[in-house]
Parts: C-alpha cells; sequence; structure tokens
C-alpha cells in the first residue's frame, strides 16, 4: 500500500515538473500567448537568416521568422521565401520594406521592416512582400579589398610624380625648383613695372610708344617763331 503511494506521488511529482519545463520552455519566446498573423516574403539572398529569427518593425520587435526556405520563380531562379509571424498591433504598409540585417558585423541575423508610407494599404494575413537583397559580409570584405588594391596604385602613383617634382622634372618640377623660370618671371615683372603702359594697348600700342621713345625731340622755339 505504501509502494503504491509512494509511486503515486512520484509520478505527480514528475508530471508537475514537465508541466513546469513546458511553460518556461514556450515562455522564452515572448510572443507564445499573443494573438497574430502571418505574411510572406520573398527575396534573392537570405544572408543565413533562420528558423525563429527575430522580426523587427522600425527597430522594435514584432514577431520572428516561422519558415525559411527556397524556391524556383517563373524565370527557375532561385529564390527564397520566408514566412514571418508578427502580432496583430504590427501594422505593415505594402510599400515598406523589408531587408535581412545584422547587428553588428558578426552578430545575430533579424528581418528588419523599414516603414512605409502612412496611410497606404496595410498587408492582411498570409500577404505577399517583395524583400531587398542584403549585402554578404563577404561582399563588403572583398569590396574593401578591391579599394585597398586601388589605393595602393594611386598612392605607387603619387610617389612616382613626387620624384620627379624633387628632381625637378616635369612642369611643377621645373616651376619649383628651376631658377631660370623665376629669372624670367621676375625680370617680366620688372619689365612691367617700367612700363606699365604694355599691359593696356597690347604689342601695337608697344611699337607705337617705342617709335616715340625714339624719335627726336624738337626744339619749342620752332614753334614760337624766330627769336628776336
Amino acid at each position: 500500500m505504501r509502494s503504491l503511494e509512494f509511486d503515486i506521488k512520484i509520478g505527480v511529482f514528475i508530471f508537475i515538473g514537465l508541466v513546469i519545463l513546458t511553460v518556461v520552455t514556450f515562455s522564452i519566446n515572448d510572443f507564445f500567448f499573443e494573438p497574430g498573423y502571418n505574411i510572406l516574403v520573398e527575396l534573392g539572398f537570405a544572408n543565413g537568416i533562420q528558423q525563429s529569427a527575430p522580426v523587427r518593425l522600425a527597430g522594435i520587435s514584432v514577431g520572428e521568422v516561422k519558415e525559411a526556405g527556397v524556391f524556383k520563380d517563373d524565370n527557375g531562379k532561385t529564390m527564397v521565401r520566408l514566412k514571418l509571424w508578427l502580432t496583430n498591433g504590427a501594422k505593415v504598409e505594402e510599400d515598406s520594406q523589408v531587408i535581412i540585417n545584422t547587428l553588428g558585423l558578426i552578430g545575430e541575423k533579424y528581418v528588419e521592416i523599414i516603414p512605409g508610407t502612412p496611410g497606404s494599404a496595410l498587408v492582411s494575413d498570409g500577404g505577399l512582400m517583395k524583400g531587398h537583397d542584403s549585402v554578404s559580409v563577404e561582399q563588403i570584405t572583398k569590396k574593401g579589398y578591391e579599394i585597398a588594391l586601388k589605393l595602393e596604385g594611386v598612392i605607387e602613383s603619387m610617389d612616382e610624380i613626387l620624384a620627379q617634382v624633387k628632381s625637378g622634372h616635369g612642369t611643377v618640377g621645373k616651376l619649383i625648383y628651376d631658377e631660370t623660370i623665376y629669372n624670367e618671371a621676375e625680370s617680366m615683372v620688372k619689365d612691367l613695372k617700367a612700363h606699365p603702359w604694355k599691359l593696356l594697348g597690347g604689342p601695337g600700342r608697344a611699337k607705337r610708344k617705342t617709335s616715340e621713345e625714339k624719335q627726336p625731340v624738337t626744339s619749342t622755339r620752332s614753334n614760337f617763331g624766330p627769336s628776336s
């Protein structure tokens, strides 16, 4: 009799423990007891998104990814279809943008919904949306490497140009290091200061002015007749 009572107590204890474990397990999901609806999202690149990944609307967690799979579209291209579960309070406009985002560089993947135009039509239960393909970390790293190679080539070219300038080669190098150009420029400035009319009349006026300077000066006496 005691053995039967003991077995019953053990069975009840194990049952209660299983119930508590089940409740705790499902309580980890914040939306387990909340009503909601499902929408479908199709895009070309999932970027590592997995089932149960968070879904955020305007940066706020409003649901999770229920299913993730691949399919072929009408053109035979491999596409990704996500089934998202959202709370009833999460209203999504039809022109909203859906992307796969990452917390940090190597953090958790999640679905980000960027709200659309206020007042536009809303996506209903079972509605389909087109997502925007995100850029993978590998593509970013590759692009950064290509940019680094181009910058390295530009730096090498700049080093060659600076070396030519320092050696006095090329137009810039001659302007900086060739004293002949400096002397000629200085002579031209001095000449313009001595004859500023050259800046006003051009070559023709310069020739006339030069010829006038070369003509002998006539005595002013002839203008007033013979002297008494």
